[in-house]
């Protein structure tokens, strides 16, 4: 998640949580969107997995991490993946794998592109769109 936007810049699913699915989530990201200076992340031990640290200074990218109890400080992420953690509770109500991941892609969609966040009074597509043009 873009912090400034709010926009969901990189995905990636798996049928395990890891640091290969943290590292392809931040690879789909920089395919399509700038280098960020910094990574935040809560205290996952997938963020302090060598391959992922080295990951991140491949890229020039410096780690932020939330304190220990302080969930506050990663909240713009936990807010959305509580949400979106409550929608995808039950994988098994989806027939294949194939219709749980096009459901999660189009999850995301619908967030960046038509859920006006109530922080930004706009979908973060559009927001991200406006801020850009007044560079």
């Amino acid at each position: 998640m873009d912090v400034y936007t709010r926009r969901i810049v990189g995905t990636a699913v798996g049928t395990r949580g890891g640091t290969a699915l943290v590292t392809a989530a931040l690879g789909n990201a920089l395919l399509n969107h700038p280098r960020p200076e910094f990574f935040h992340s809560d205290n996952g031990v997938e963020y302090e997995a060598r391959s992922f640290r080295a990951f991140l200074a491949e890229f020039g990218i410096r780690i932020s991490r939330s304190k220990k109890g302080c969930p506050w400080e990663n909240g713009y992420q936990e807010s959305f993946y509580d949400k979106f953690k409550i929608d995808f509770g039950d994988p098994n109500r989806y027939e294949t794998l194939g219709e749980l991941v096009a459901a999660v892609y189009e999850a995301v969609h619908r967030y960046n592109t038509l859920r006006i966040h109530s922080a930004l009074r706009m979908p973060p597509a559009e927001f991200a769109a406006r801020a850009r043009a007044m560079l």
